[in-house]
Parts: C-alpha cells; sequence; structure tokens
C-alpha cells in the first residue's frame, strides 16, 4: 500500500512538474525571442547603444576673439587653463564615493565640504554632465591628478581657456572681464542669445567684453573620447579607433577679433602719466571722434575674473574707496571747474555781450547781495579781457559775465550743443549723462525758481554742473575742429581669425554748431595763453618746441569756510583735496589729438592734471610728429629760444 501511495504521488508531482516545465519554456522562449530581437532584428542599435556608452563627448570651447590696438599690437588674448571636473554617474556607480572626495581633496587643496558643495549645486542636470570642481589649477595639481586619476573614477582634467589683459590692469576698464554663467542669469541670458548658455560657460560682463559679447563669443566644439567603465579615459594607445572614425566630431569656431582705435602707446603714458593718482583720462582724435586713449585708475586684472575671482578680492575691490571697477571716464561726474569757463566765454561772445575789448577790473572778489564771492586769486588779477581771463582762469570776469547774460538758459544752450548734459553714446554701458542746469530743470527739481546769483557759480563751472571726462574730452574736440560734435567711438573694426575685416564702424556727427570766427580765435588764443604764456595756470608744463594748450580746472570736493577758502590744499585730509581737471590739445595748427583728465584729490588742475595730459601729448606728438617733436627738434628750438632771447637783451643794452 505504501509502494502504490508512492506511485500516486509521484505522478500528482509530475503533474505540477509538466506546469513548472511549461512555465520555463515559456519564459527561455521569451528570452530567446527577445534576443533574437535585440541580436538579429535591432543589433545596429543596440551596438550603437554599447557604443554611446563607452565613448564620451567632450566639449572643447572656442577661444574668444582677440582685442588689438589701431596699430595691429594685441592687447586682450587667451590662455590656456586646467579645470578638475567629476562626472557625478561614474562617481556613484564606483561606490567609493568617500575615498575618491578625500583623495580628490587633498591633490587640490580644497576641503571636502566645498567639493561637496559644487556637486550639490549641480543636482539638477543630468548625472553624467561633467561638474567644474575647481579652475586653473597649477602645473604641479595637474600632474598630481594625472598621477592619480586611475584611482579617482569620474574624476578628470580639462583644458579651458582663460583670458588675459597683456597689460594686466592698465585699460581693464575699457575691455571689461568675463566671468562664468550663474544659475539666476542663465535664464535670462538664454531669452535673448542668439547660442544658448550652459552652466559654468563664460559670459562678458562689462566694458567691450560685454558689449560685444555676440562677436567676440564663439562656438563650442566637441570631441569623442573612449572611456571605461568608470567613465575613465582609456589611452589612445588601447582606444577601438574604427568606432571613434566612424563617430562625427564638430570643430570649434572661434569669436571674432576686435580692432580698437586706442594707441597702447599713449595708454601707457597715461598710466606713467597717473603715477599712484586716481582718476580718468581720455583722448580723441578731434577730427573723427576716434578714441586714441581711455584709462580708469585704479584699475583691476580682468585674469582675476576669468579664473573665478576670490571671495576675499572681490571683497576687496567692492569695499575700495577708490572704485576701481568703475570706469572713472564714463561711469562718475565732476564739477568741470575753470575748465567750463571756455563754454561761458563762448556763450557770452556768441550771444553778443561781450567782446575782445570788454575788460573786467579783477581785485579778488565781487559783492553779490550781502556777501562776497571770490576769485581763486587772492590778491585778484588786475584789469582782464576774455582771452587774458582765459590763460589766467579769473573768476571775478566770468561772475561779470554771468551777470550780464539774460540767463543761466544762454550757457546751457551752447554747453549742450557741444554734447554736455548728455550721453555721448560711445559703445560703452552704464555711461552716465551729467547735468547742465537750467531754470526749467530747477523748477521741476526743487519747484522753487532760479536765482540770478546762481549763474555765477555755474559759469566757473560750479553749482549743479556736472560732467564725465569723455564729454569734456569731446566738447573741446568740438570746440578745436569748429564745432562739429561726433560721436566717440572706440571700436575701428572687427575681423575674422584670419584677419579679414566683416564690418567697419564709420564716424557719426552728433550735433554742428556754427561758431563765429572771432570767436574760436579768442577762446583758443586763451587756451594757448593757459600754457605758452607766463602767468597761464599750466605754464609749468609748457616745454619749449612743444607747445600745445587747454585749460586748467580745480574742483572743491566740500565746501570751504571763507577764512580758509585760501588754505594750502595738502593740508587737508586726502579725502577733502580738490579734484585737479585739465583739457588740452596738440599740435596748436590744426590739432588731431584732445586729452581731458580729471585727477581726483590731486589738489590742482596744473600740477595735478595738466603733467598726465603732457606726458600723453608728447608721446603722441613725438611717434606721430617725429620731425616736429622729437627730443633732438625739442631741444634744438630751446637753443633758438635761449639765443632769441639772448639778442633781444643785448638789443634793449643797446
Amino acid at each position: 500500500m505504501a509502494f502504490i501511495g508512492n506511485e500516486e504521488q509521484i505522478r500528482f508531482l509530475q503533474e505540477r512538474f509538466r506546469f513548472v516545465y511549461g512555465i520555463l519554456f515559456i519564459g527561455l522562449g521569451v528570452l530567446l525571442s527577445r534576443m533574437v530581437y535585440l541580436q538579429v532584428f535591432n543589433g545596429d542599435q543596440m551596438r550603437q547603444y554599447a557604443e554611446e556608452n563607452r565613448i564620451k563627448r567632450v566639449k572643447i570651447p572656442a577661444p574668444r576673439g582677440m582685442v588689438f590696438d589701431r596699430h595691429g599690437k594685441l592687447l586682450v588674448d587667451n590662455r590656456p587653463a586646467f579645470n578638475v571636473l567629476i562626472t557625478p554617474q561614474y562617481l556613484n556607480e564606483s561606490g567609493r564615493q568617500k575615498e575618491v572626495l578625500s583623495k580628490l581633496s587633498s591633490l587640490i587643496h580644497l576641503p571636502v565640504v566645498e567639493i561637496e558643495k559644487r556637486l550639490q549645486k549641480s543636482r539638477s542636470q543630468a548625472a553624467f554632465m561633467p561638474v567644474v570642481i575647481k579652475d586653473n589649477l597649477t602645473r604641479d595639481e595637474v600632474a598630481e591628478l594625472e598621477t592619480w586619476k586611475i584611482d579617482m573614477p569620474g574624476v578628470e582634467v580639462e583644458m579651458a581657456i582663460s583670458r588675459s589683459n597683456l597689460s594686466h590692469d592698465v585699460g581693464s576698464n575699457l575691455y571689461g572681464y568675463i566671468s562664468k554663467v550663474s544659475q539666476p542669469e542663465l535664464p535670462v541670458l538664454n531669452k535673448s542669445a542668439s547660442r544658448k548658455y550652459q552652466l559654468d560657460d563664460y559670459v562678458g560682463k562689462s566694458g567691450l567684453e560685454k558689449e560685444f559679447e555676440d562677436q567676440l563669443r564663439g562656438v563650442d566644439g566637441s570631441e569623442l573620447v573612449e572611456v571605461d567603465a568608470l567613465g575613465r579615459s582609456i589611452e589612445p594607445s588601447k582606444r577601438k579607433d574604427r568606432v571613434l572614425a566612424q563617430a562625427r566630431e564638430e570643430p570649434f569656431i572661434p569669436g571674432k577679433n576686435l580692432v580698437l582705435s586706442v594707441d597702447q602707446d599713449l595708454q601707457m603714458a597715461a598710466v606713467r602719466g597717473f603715477g599712484e593718482k586716481n582718476g580718468g583720462l581720455i583722448a580723441l582724435d578731434p577730427r573723427n571722434g576716434e578714441v586714441l586713449a581711455m584709462v580708469s585708475r585704479p584699475s583691476f586684472d580682468p585674469a582675476d575674473f576669468s579664473r573665478g575671482i576670490e571671495q576675499d578680492l572681490w571683497a576687496k575691490l567692492i569695499a575700495d574707496d577708490n572704485h576701481p571697477l568703475r570706469d572713472k571716464t564714463i561711469q562718475d561726474h565732476y564739477s568741470p571747474g575753470s575748465t567750463f569757463k571756455t563754454i561761458t566765454a563762448i556763450a557770452a561772445l556768441e550771444e553778443g555781450v561781450i567782446d575782445q575789448d570788454t575788460t573786467f577790473n579783477c581785485g579778488g572778489s565781487i559783492s553779490l547781495g550781502s556777501r562776497k564771492v571770490h576769485c581763486w586769486k587772492k590778491e585778484g588779477h588786475g584789469s582782464v579781457n576774455v582771452v587774458s581771463a582765459l590763460t589766467h582762469s579769473c573768476d571775478v570776469f566770468f561772475y561779470r559775465v554771468a551777470q550780464k547774460l539774460k540767463s543761466v538758459d544762454d550757457i546751457a544752450k551752447y554747453a549742450m550743443h557741444l554734447g554736455l548734459g548728455r550721453k555721448t553714446g560711445i559703445e560703452l554701458g552704464r555711461e552716465v549723462p551729467g547735468l547742465i542746469p537750467t531754470e526749467a530743470w530747477k523748477q521741476k527739481r526743487f519747484n522753487v525758481p532760479w536765482s540770478p546769483g546762481e549763474t555765477l557759480y555755474v559759469a566757473i563751472g560750479q553749482s549743479f554742473v556736472l560732467t564725465t571726462t569723455i564729454q569734456l574730452a569731446n566738447a573741446y574736440a568740438a570746440l578745436v575742429n569748429g564745432g562739429t560734435l561726433f560721436k566717440p567711438h572706440v571700436v575701428r573694426s572687427i575681423q575674422s581669425e584670419e584677419g579679414k575685416t566683416l564690418k567697419e564702424f564709420t564716424t557719426q556727427v552728433l550735433d554742428k554748431t556754427k561758431l563765429k570766427p572771432e570767436t574760436l580765435k579768442l577762446v583758443t588764443d586763451g587756451l594757448w595763453g593757459v600754457v605758452n604764456m607766463p602767468g597761464g595756470t599750466a605754464y609749468s608744463q609748457h616745454i619749449p618746441g612743444m607747445e600745445f594748450a587747454g585749460k586748467t580746472g580745480t574742483v572743491q570736493v566740500v565746501t570751504q569756510k571763507a577764512d580758509k577758502i585760501y588754505q594750502k590744499c595738502e593740508n587737508l585730509r586726502y579725502a577733502q583735496r580738490h579734484h585737479g581737471v585739465f583739457v588740452g590739445y596738440a599740435p596748436i595748427q590744426n590739432p588731431s589729438i584732445v586729452v581731458a583728465v580729471v585727477a581726483e584729490h590731486a589738489c590742482s588742475g596744473s600740477h595735478g592734471a595738466a603733467p598726465i595730459a603732457r606726458e600723453v601729448v608728447k608721446t603722441y606728438l613725438q611717434k606721430y610728429y617725429p620731425d616736429l617733436y622729437s627730443d633732438r627738434a625739442i631741444q634744438d628750438r630751446k637753443q633758438m629760444e635761449r639765443e632769441k632771447a639772448k639778442r633781444a637783451k643785448m638789443n634793449q643794452g643797446e
């Protein structure tokens, strides 16, 4: 019975085994059919997927366009740099995150916490997208990483491009800087960009780098790199070249180059002239509005930004009271001081309230109601006309002129015709307009009428008058060229990598003011005397044989009490010292350069700003007029003047 029972049990189990066998055969059939489908019918696609898992497309950053001066001298270039990246996918698959991050931290001298923070920030992007952990690696760091990379899955070193100003901080406010695109910036940039940005791409943040971003920015390329299961690059000798050869690679397209109108020799001359002083300088060609030099001091090195600026350095730049990140030629406006007297003289002559024979006596002050307004020279200048008033910068003369004019609007009309109180339109961002006050402006701004006494202060460039350095240069350029106000421009052309001109920028006229020939002659005679006549406020800058003309200005930073207006500026605290202003031009006949300088807290235009302009003018004349203005020619002229003076003295003795 037991045996029979066993047979029944076996038959019972056999029934179940048939069911199990059926399931197994069905499962094997599904697997086999799937294998046939994948291997036979869809084999090519599966092979492509397999190849893609071991072949990684790596971005090749396109070099930005270079920047040259007017003579082809390279100003801004690219230089190679190295970054270390982590691909989260390969790091996670290795199962050795802590070990890898600890080793990486010791090699690049970056805390593990900081590395994890940077990985955390990138969690929104795909795991196979590399994350930049540190850029601008040193050579030693690169060597160490290459040595240990086999033990650090997911970690790799890539070559990048860093921006370099060849003269470091010279002209940096003009050229600008680039920096990485941040997460908040990304959607804003991509809303208007012709080519989309990604995190860790670089973008121009200021100056020409920002304004010509579309032209300077190139098109990134890519290359295919064969990797192992942990994402590490396979040595070229071990790669399956057949697969890589079949894959399509995309070459980068470099950015376009900018050719500027600036002359680097003049830029360097301006920096030499400033020395330790702060301020801004603009040199223009009055014949067409080209910017020959544009320097703001102090400045910064753009390379600090393209490498990824350190927090401490950024905080230092922001906290600096001298504002190195601001372009003092277009972003800061100042009272023009006595350089504005030229505008007042033009207004008075054109309106017919004075002429060449008009004289006023300067005794050092005049009465204005119950109070006195003073001339800068305590003892006064005696009897002066418009030419000598400009030469000696007599305040009292221009106070009297202001009293003869109908309104402050008479001065404002000519100031605005010459480009003051409005943006010049130069191809740079964040330019400020300055301010030329009118009766209507004050009524609207303060809801009170204009006081005639206020016109006296406007006439000498004080009160509400505010101008930028570039506006002063452009106004004097219009004066010396006969009344044509050009739109200043600093970019001459855009060129391809091969040097082919793709676009040229032409001169634009903003305004034309027809000034009387006698007005121009009287004013320019006065400006000539400033530098070339004994007693002229900038006669100390006179070099025989190197004639140039101009106007000095001294601008009070804080209002001085009546009993202290003649105290020495050098005895004041630095922040309370006057600004020095000077605008000059050369050659005297047919001027081809105008230089405007604001030297902050330099106490005077004659000794603080004029020497800076003279350094630039001298460099310009020696370079472009060597027959007339070489060192040898200047020495010869000095000798001729000495001999002439000696003969005159002998004749007087006779």
